[in-house]
C-alpha cells in the first residue's frame, strides 16, 4: 500500500482519478441505444436506405405514373362522352388505335338521338332518350369503376370493348321503357340508326336481345300495327340504302340460305 509522507495512506489527486476513469456511454454510444434509434426511424416510413426491390416496385404499382396511366373517370351524363373517352385513351396508349365505338357509334349516336326534338319524338320519348343515353354511358363508367386495370386492357382489344358496349344497349333500351313508348317514338327511334350499324352481326344481335325480352302485354300494348309501320319504315331504309362495292376472292358459289330479318 502507498503511503503518504505524512505516514497515512496515500489518495491519488483528481487528475489522476479523471486520467485512469473509463470511456462512459455518453462518450461512446451503446450498440443496443444505435438499434433502438433505427427501429424507431424505420417504424415511421423513413427508412434511409431502401431496399432497392422493394422500392422500385412500390414505384411501379402505386407510384404517380401508375396512377396516371389508369383510365380516367367521365361525368354522366355528358353530350361530349365517348369523345372524352377517346381522347382517355389516345392520353395514356399513344400511338394505339381507340375503339371504333366511342366515335364511330356512341358519340356519333349520342348526337343523332340528343338532336331529335318534339317534331320527332313525344315528351315520353325524349324522357326515354335521356334516360337511355344516360344509361349507355354509366354502363361504360360502371365497368370502368369496377377494375379500372381490366378496363384498360378491355379497350386495348376494340372487337372485345364493341361487343361489351352492345351487349349493355338491349338493357338500357328496355329498363327505361322501350315497350312503354307509343307507334310515333318506336318508328323514329328504329329508324334513326345507319342500316349498316343495324345489319352487323352486333347490330343483329342487339334486336334479338331487344324483341326476346317482349312480354306478352307489351306485344298486347304495342299493338300488330305498330309492328307492320316499323316493318314498313325498315324497308323503306333498306332500298335506299346501297353498299359500297368490294372486291372479294373468288370462291366457289355455293347456295345460300335465304334470311329473315325478326321484324319480318
Amino acid at each position: 500500500m502507498r503511503v503518504n509522507g505524512n505516514g497515512g495512506p496515500y489518495r491519488p489527486k483528481q487528475a489522476e482519478v479523471e486520467t485512469n476513469k473509463p470511456a462512459t456511454s455518453k462518450e461512446t454510444p451503446a450498440r443496443g441505444s444505435e438499434t433502438r434509434q433505427t427501429n424507431r426511424v424505420s417504424s415511421d416510413g423513413f427508412e434511409s436506405t431502401p431496399r432497392a426491390g422493394a422500392a422500385s416496385a412500390t414505384a411501379r404499382s402505386s407510384g404517380p405514373a401508375a396512377a396516371r396511366n389508369l383510365p380516367a373517370e367521365v361525368r354522366t351524363p355528358a353530350s361530349d362522352y365517348y369523345r372524352q373517352r377517346y381522347d382517355d385513351f389516345v392520353r395514356r396508349n399513344p400511338g394505339m388505335k381507340p375503339p371504333d365505338y366511342y366515335l364511330n357509334y356512341g358519340q356519333k349516336y349520342l348526337e343523332k338521338f340528343s338532336s331529335l326534338g318534339p317534331k320527332d319524338l313525344t315528351p315520353a320519348g325524349q324522357a326515354w332518350r335521356d334516360r337511355t343515353l344516360q344509361a349507355l354511358q354509366d354502363a361504360i363508367e360502371s365497368k370502368r369503376a369496377e377494375d379500372p386495370v381490366a378496363f384498360a386492357q378491355l379497350e386495348r382489344d376494340p372487337e372485345a370493348f364493341k361487343k361489351f358496349a352492345y351487349d349493355t344497349h338491349a338493357d338500357a333500351y328496355v329498363k327505361s321503357g322501350l315497350f312503354n313508348l307509343p307507334a310515333q317514338d318506336l318508328v323514329k327511334i328504329a329508324t334513326t340508326p345507319e342500316l349498316r350499324d343495324l345489319l352487323g352481326k352486333d347490330g343483329v344481335r342487339q334486336i334479338v336481345d331487344v324483341i326476346g325480352r317482349l312480354k306478352p302485354e307489351d306485344l298486347a300494348r304495342i299493338g300488330g300495327e305498330t309492328v307492320k309501320e316499323l316493318g314498313r319504315a325498315i324497308d323503306e331504309l333498306r332500298k335506299n340504302f346501297k353498299l359500297p362495292k368490294i372486291e372479294l376472292p373468288q370462291f366457289p358459289r355455293l347456295p345460300l340460305p335465304s334470311v329473315r330479318l325478326p321484324w319480318q
